[in-house]
């Protein structure tokens, strides 16, 4: 159950002084951007469905599957961030394949707009 600090503040005073209650506390996530979820799906899925002839859906389940994930969509920006290096790693150590980080993408695009 997930109550505000008023909500926990009215039950407590209602509980008794023999009762035990466990409370946690969790910081609010920030969901992964929009721009990570592009990086992801137009340079890293690409890049690996492309090396291993699979769709972007069978790279991404892969994926999934391969660093225990069950969704991507409720990582936070911190955790998505580190799903990436750890794709990258792997994917250069197991099969010399680069998947450029977000800032070379980005770079990439702005040379883009200089050369077409």
């Amino acid at each position: 159950m997930i109550w505000t600090k008023t909500q926990v503040l009215d039950y407590i005073s209602k509980l008794k002084d023999d009762d035990i209650i466990e409370v946690t506390k969790k910081q609010k996530k920030t969901i992964r951007s929009k721009l990570q979820n592009d990086y992801y799906w137009w340079c890293v899925v690409d890049i690996i469905s492309n090396h291993h002839w699979m769709t972007a859906i069978e790279t991404h389940l892969a994926i999934k599957k391969t660093f225990w994930v069950e969704t991507t969509t409720d990582l936070s920006t911190s955790e998505f961030k580190y799903l990436m290096e750890l794709i990258q790693e792997l994917w250069k150590t197991k099969f010399d394949v680069t998947i450029p980080s977000p800032s070379s993408v980005e770079e990439l695009k702005n040379l883009d707009a200089y050369l077409f």
